[in-house]
């Protein structure tokens, strides 16, 4: 079973303008080490876990929101 994890930039962040028009703004992402604050890699940028909401994308390329904690 594969599975991706996937962002989508939050309305409220000032890098809403660099979401992707296609799914849903969603975006594959991996963590990377922490640089200044900003540990998501994706959609060619580096994002702030605070700066997005976390998915994931099952096998059958359905994506579902994860909770916030």
């Amino acid at each position: 079973m594969t599975q991706q994890l996937m962002a989508r930039i939050k309305r409220t962040s000032k890098y809403h303008h660099q979401s992707p028009e296609q799914d849903g703004g969603w975006f594959e992402i991996q963590v990377s080490p922490d640089v200044g604050g900003h540990s998501l890699d994706g959609n060619w940028n580096r994002y702030r876990f605070c700066d997005v909401k976390l998915g994931l994308r099952l096998e059958d390329g359905k994506i579902i929101e994860l909770p916030a904690r």
